[in-house]
């Protein structure tokens, strides 16, 4: 797996752990974003087991990524974890800067890449 991938995990369950707890919809999408990337079935029971017992720690997310694309790709994508249980509440949003902070990531584009998200949603249809 590369650390892109690892990063991307780790990105995601930072943010889904916002609220102190990792809710079902949160881990649905995580299990979703882990079979697209296809990690290996003994790595994603890892990585579920450990994203279950809490966050993974702030400091280390920003070093798995590669380039820039990746670690937008990645505030993107959790940001749309944020929304998997259909709101985006104030403790997740406060994780989304840290985690942006975290990718250096300017807080202007942050606000930019959530208007991206908030208007692609509405695009995807419901299951």
């Amino acid at each position: 797996m590369s650390n892109d991938a690892e990063g991307l995990i780790k990105a995601l369950g930072f943010v889904a752990w916002s609220d102190n707890r990792l809710a079902p919809e949160e881990r649905e999408m995580l299990e979703h974003v882990m079979s697209a990337l296809d990690i290996p079935a003994a790595r994603r029971d890892e990585l579920v087991q450990k994203l279950g017992e809490g966050p993974p720690s702030i400091e280390s997310i920003g070093d798995d990524f590669s380039d820039e694309v990746e670690r937008r790709f990645a505030l993107a994508q959790a940001v749309m974890m944020a929304q998997a249980d259909g709101h985006v509440d104030p403790a997740e949003k406060r994780d989304i800067d840290k985690l942006a902070q975290a990718l250096d990531i300017d807080p202007d584009e942050v606000q930019m890449i959530m208007a991206a998200v908030d208007v692609t949603k509405d695009l995807v249809p419901d299951e």
